[in-house]
């Protein structure tokens, strides 16, 4: 399989990712897992394998999923408890990050759902098969363990899960926003995700104040289930291009159709939107620390290749005659 990266062009903003098969997590035949270029023999970092399945619902604005997260403990310590981020909970009602902008003379607006404490909500989380007793301090979640976590041992984590999209003013990477009759969905930073437990610090509990990026490297298995016409890029490979993009589907949405294609003109409308008519789109990518994604109905496609890899330019229909060239300046940005 090729690997690929993918570029948001819309947003002059670049999210890439080699992807590699799962098969290869915790492997020797894997060159950029850690252990196998360990920097002194006394090195250590954790792994971690998530899988998530997530619905994205257009009409609440919500995504809700079912994540699955394996966890290996290769640290000299036994861990009782556990940590999460949930990242959006940074913008609800009471947030530490609004406590900072109000010390700052900085008046924030909320959205419904963050006037009402909804940012991430874990409605269910399991550890090993058994309920775990959690507490919630804003954005960090701690996880109190059924079973103490030995080292070089494993433990799965069964998370149900909800993330709210919501239009306050604090700045932030997840949005949604109306452009041309649809909604457009950026889902970053939308998932419980581990905190780092590593040898100098110990466990990374920072809150999030719009600083963050510090996560454990892995492997990602997702799975988003979005209307039929939205066209979908995310961090990794695509595993089912064949069922979401075939051919002539693609052919359809290349960015060479619209060439000439009047700046801010209303985009053609290529998959019509029917409601409850679905799509799922399966991505998986490796030696990662996060997973992202994008989605928009007016989304148009440039491929190009260097060395091997797949370098993909997205960009809306009424802005496709500028950029016509996105893929070429992706593969530049790799080559060099």
């Amino acid at each position: 399989m090729k690997r690929k990266l993918l570029t948001a062009i819309l947003l002059l903003v670049a999210s890439s990712t080699f992807a590699q098969l799962s098969q290869y997590y915790r492997s020797a035949n894997n060159p950029l897992y850690w252990k196998n270029r360990k920097p002194d023999a006394a090195y250590w970092q954790q792994d971690v394998h998530y899988k998530i399945n997530a619905r994205i619902d257009e009409k609440k604005h919500t995504i809700k999923a079912e994540q699955k997260l394996e966890y290996w403990n290769n640290s000299p310590d036994t861990l009782h408890y556990v940590y999460f981020h949930m990242w959006q909970n940074a913008f609800i009602k009471g947030s530490y990050l609004h406590q900072l902008e109000e010390a700052k003379m900085q008046k924030a607006y909320l959205g419904k759902y963050e006037r009402n404490g909804l940012g991430i909500v874990v409605e269910h989380l399991e550890a090993g098969g058994k309920e775990a007793r959690l507490e919630l301090d804003n954005t960090i979640l701690k996880v109190y363990l059924p079973e103490p976590l030995y080292p070089n041992s494993s433990v799965t984590f069964d998370i149900d899960f909800t993330t709210y999209y919501d239009n306050g003013s604090t700045r932030r990477r997840m949005k949604m926003y109306p452009a041309w009759g649809y909604m457009h969905y950026n889902g970053v930073q939308w998932f419980p995700k581990m905190c780092v437990y590593d040898r100098k610090m110990g466990w990374d509990t920072y809150q999030h104040l719009n600083k963050e990026f510090y996560a454990d490297f892995g492997t990602y298995e997702v799975s988003l289930d979005f209307p039929s016409n939205y066209v979908v890029e995310a961090t990794g490979a695509l595993k089912n291009r064949d069922e979401v993009l075939p051919k002539e589907l693609r052919e359809k949405l290349d960015v060479k159709n619209f060439k000439d294609k009047p700046w801010n003109e209303p985009p053609s409308v290529i998959t019509p939107y029917k409601k409850d008519e679905r799509k799922v789109w399966k991505f998986e990518a490796s030696n990662v620390h996060d997973f992202a994604f994008t989605a928009d109905p007016s989304y148009r496609i440039a491929t190009a290749y260097w060395n091997g890899v797949e370098c993909v330019g997205i960009c809306q229909e009424p802005h496709a005659s500028r950029w016509q060239n996105s893929a070429e300046y992706v593969a530049k940005i790799i080559q060099t």
